[in-house]
């Protein structure tokens, strides 16, 4: 019986945490579109904003995984995933766990695209920035410039770094 005690407070643990993932995904979503519209007060909010739910969502991740070790703990199964464990919790609540951590992996995945979105929106525009620069600047192609502005000698002399005495 305490391990039907254990399995729903990993439940509820699986549930807080595929909303922290939600609410993560809608920061993400705002973040992309003030980057997209380039409304830079609402990305400082919107980054801001994220930092607070990233923080969240490891609690809730660590909170969970407490929950998972001590049910896996309680049935006595010495290796194997969520799975394997749920094999050994009696139906109702193995059919509850087994779609919550699908329904988990599945909000993992929506917070990793849209992450992956808003990263490859801003090394399109650096690229394409970067390609426009070279083209109307084609003399500074290439070049080093110093924190003043000037261009630094950049010499073909060899460097040692970390060097061993």
């Amino acid at each position: 019986m305490q391990d039907q005690d254990s399995a729903i407070t990993l439940a509820m643990a699986m549930s807080d945490e595929i909303a922290c993932f939600e609410a993560y995904v809608a920061g993400q979503r705002g973040f992309s579109a003030a980057l997209r519209g380039r409304e830079w007060p609402g990305l400082q909010a919107a980054m801001v904003e994220l930092d607070k739910l990233a923080s969240g969502l490891a609690e809730c991740e660590s909170l969970r995984a407490e929950a998972f070790e001590r049910l896996r703990a309680e049935l006595g199964c010495e290796v194997g995933g969520m799975y394997r464990v749920a094999l050994l919790v009696s139906e109702p609540m193995r059919t509850q766990l087994t779609d919550l951590y699908r329904q988990l992996k599945l909000s993992a995945m929506r917070a990793k695209f849209e992450n992956a979105s808003a990263g490859d929106y801003a090394a399109g525009n650096r690229d394409l920035l970067r390609a426009v620069l070279d083209e109307l600047f084609p003399e500074k192609k290439g070049h080093i410039y110093g924190r003043s502005g000037k261009k630094i000698q950049n010499g073909l002399d060899s460097v040692i770094l970390n060097s061993a005495y």
